[in-house]
């Protein structure tokens, strides 16, 4: 064996896991140090050692290497060691430390072997002690090692049960004594309120019937008895927010949200049976209907909405539907409508769901569709799905509906954001069938776009990403977003940047069209927040007043993981919700409503801000910001271009600034390339400022003291 462990210890020691420690052995005795291993060994105890009495190599050691126990031979009298020993970190204070004295230990041992955070004191004589207490911490570290490990296994169960409740089609709620601690968006919806807060102040008695309360006090009280485990169930009578009453079955059981014990509540309301989803009986529940249409399409994605196999939903109008009840009066036009759902399911017996989604609206899911076969079976129904009374013909006469498809893969959007799309492009076949006959399916977003147009070299471009991602290539740079009002609060845009070979930044323009279209955006994101984050925290620490701006794409949004992933990033480098502000483009919005309603709700539960980029490029700018609750829009470079010039376009700057303020929302004008512009921006009353004649984006904050 060798007589000097440190010098020749093989490799960088590794965090053993038990019954091998790893110990740290601090003193000159090296003798002393090799019989001890061996005793250890001898009882079963299996460890490897490194022995050093160098008091400046202490604090690299613990740092470099990971030790389960230190032992110190006190009677060296080596005051270096020491105090090297009461200089230890945080994290190197968790490790169990031994002291072996010369002489059985007096009482001033005893209290410096406290003051040193030791867990045990034992003379060096008494070998048979020092054996039993290595033996009792080893075991007592077993125990807080499986400890750590069920924790984080519980921690993580519960943060993907929270996923899942949130993106459930079941109406579930946490209550406490009554009260609600949490509901998901499908139990918000189904009783209309529009947020959590609402419901939080409610009690959930005040919202069932006034009738069938005691029912539902005994089942609450049933279900928090120790004895039960199981769920417990009662059907009774429940009021949503204007009034509106409904019968559905309540299920509680135990639970634990954040730590707290509490009641789970699923919801259960009476739902329309399958034959009448399928013949589209008006008696039945629409809504119920569009809730289990929702759950179809759920269960055909995997936890991150990956697709593993494609299909299309089919969204089938019937024309001149209010023309019939106003000609044939309401029961007879009610009649013909209804008689149109079974002849639509006889024509479209592929369908693997089937149900009537509107008073006038059928939809349907068709698995494994590519576009020609989806395009043929929208031509196959509008040829041969008629009225009752009329022969299914070739196209000669005007078809009875007109039909929108949307094929659904890759990365897909929320289940009502997809039937949304769907209808859209049946909306837009029946307005324009010249440009989109059949209802043939269109791009829906900038992303979808950049996806149908791949360009020469995407190869090489994702090559280099792939590499980047894995050898710290990507590099932030920032750009600042001035206040014209007077703002105290430092605010930049984080931008993200590649390295190429010639060690020159590449702008996002280069490389993100072949990183959407080869899937790897998600990690560029996902680096770019856990790398904007680090920043934040450094320059927060040093006392600066910091917020960033950070870009989401399409397909990173549409996976509920990277809410998880943001919040891992803050809890990990203590970093406040509210010093970052995600940005979402506009021209995504609309087509992922649902998506983002969800994502946006949970950003706003850890106080991060929101924005709307290249806020303008669409006609739907009021709708959004009645949809979403942003902090702020972001309006296209466009806007600030030459616009000392352009009456037209200051008027509609002027208008766009009008509607935020209505809305309480911060405005921000980017590219702003002259002096002049500032002056009408200024006029205009815009909140904030964005571009190169401020600033031109740069690797490193400018921060002025």
């Amino acid at each position: 064996m060798s007589r000097n462990l440190e010098d020749h210890a093989p490799g960088r020691i590794m965090s053993a896991q038990p019954p091998l420690l790893a110990l740290l052995l601090l003193t000159a005795d090296t003798a002393a140090s090799e019989r001890l291993v061996e005793r250890l060994r001898a009882t079963g105890l299996a460890a490897r050692a490194l022995v050093t009495a160098r008091a400046d190599r202490l604090n690299d050691l613990l740092a470099r290497r990971a030790f389960d126990m230190i032992l110190w031979w006190r009677h060296d009298g080596d005051q270096d060691l020491a105090d090297a020993i009461r200089r230890r970190g945080e994290h190197a204070a968790e490790i169990p430390l031994i002291i072996i004295a010369a002489d059985a230990p007096g009482r001033e041992q005893v209290l410096e072997a406290q003051q040193f955070g030791a867990r045990g004191l034992v003379a060096l004589t008494d070998e048979e002690q020092l054996l039993w207490t290595i033996r009792r911490e080893a075991s007592d570290l077993r125990q807080r090692r499986r400890y750590r490990e069920l924790a984080a296994r519980l921690k993580q169960c519960e943060r993907r049960s929270r996923e899942l409740v949130d993106h459930t089609g079941a109406a579930i709620a946490y209550v406490q004594q009554g009260l609600h601690l949490y509901a998901n968006s499908a139990y918000l919806a189904l009783l209309g309120y529009p947020n959590l807060d609402e419901i939080q102040s409610i009690a959930l008695l005040d919202l069932v019937d006034p009738e069938q309360r005691d029912g539902v006090r005994d089942l609450l009280q049933s279900a928090e008895r120790a004895a039960h485990s199981d769920p417990v169930e009662i059907t009774t009578r429940l009021q949503t927010r204007r009034g509106k009453g409904f019968e559905a079955r309540l299920s509680a059981a135990q639970a634990v949200l954040d730590d707290e014990p509490c009641l789970q509540l699923i919801l259960d309301p009476a739902r329309q049976s399958e034959s009448q989803a399928m013949t589209g009986d008006m008696a039945s529940d629409i809504a119920a209907a569009r809730t289990a249409f929702f759950e179809e399409i759920e269960a055909r994605l995997a936890p991150d909405r990956a697709v593993p196999l494609p299909f299309a939903v089919f969204f089938i109008r019937l024309r001149r539907h209010s023309e019939l009840l106003r000609d044939l009066g309401l029961t007879h036009g009610l009649d013909i409508v209804d008689d149109f759902g079974p002849i639509l399911a006889s024509v479209t017996a592929q369908a693997h769901a089937f149900t009537r989604i509107s008073d006038d609206g059928f939809a349907m899911i068709v698995d494994g569709l590519d576009e020609k076969e989806a395009e043929a079976l929208a031509e196959h129904i509008r040829e041969h799905a008629r009225l009752p009374q009329r022969l299914a013909t070739s196209g000669r006469i005007a078809p009875d509906c007109d039909i929108g498809y949307y094929l659904v893969k890759g990365r897909a959007a929320a289940a009502q954001d997809i039937l949304n799309a769907a209808h859209r492009l049946c909306v837009y076949s029946a307005a324009a069938p010249g440009d989109c006959a059949g209802g043939m399916q269109t791009p829906t977003s900038l992303a979808a776009r950049t996806k149908q147009t791949a360009v020469d070299g995407d190869t090489e471009v994702a090559d280099k990403i792939a590499t980047a991602l894995g050898n710290e290539q990507f590099k932030l740079v920032y750009q600042p977003i001035i206040s014209l009002m007077g703002d105290n609060q430092e605010n930049y845009s984080v931008l993200v940047r590649l390295l190429d070979e010639k060690g020159e930044l590449l702008e996002a323009k280069d490389f993100i069209g072949a990183a959407i279209r080869r899937g790897l955006i998600e990690e560029i994101d996902k680096w770019a927040i856990r790398d904007a984050v680090r920043v934040l925290a450094e320059q927060r620490r040093a006392g600066h007043n910091l917020r960033f701006f950070i870009n989401l794409a399409e397909d990173t949004f549409r996976n509920p993981s990277i809410i998880l992933h943001i919040c891992d990033c803050l809890r990990e480098l203590d970093v406040r919700g509210n010093w970052l502000a995600f940005q979402f483009q506009e021209e995504l919005v609309a087509e992922n409503l649902a998506s983002l309603g969800k994502l946006i709700e949970a950003l706003k539960q850890i106080k991060c801000r929101v924005a709307i980029n290249r806020f303008g490029a669409t006609n739907r700018s009021e709708m959004i910001l009645q949809a979403l609750p942003v902090d702020f829009v972001v309006l296209m470079p466009d806007f600030a271009r030459a616009l000392a010039e352009d009456p037209v376009k200051q008027q509609r700057l002027m208008t766009i600034a009008d509607l935020a303020r209505e809305f309480n929302v911060k405005s921000v004008v980017t590219g702003v390339e002259d002096a002049r512009a500032l002056t009408v921006l200024w006029t205009a009353g815009v909140d904030y400022v964005q571009g190169n004649f401020l600033q031109r984006p740069s690797p490193t904050l400018d921060i002025q003291p």
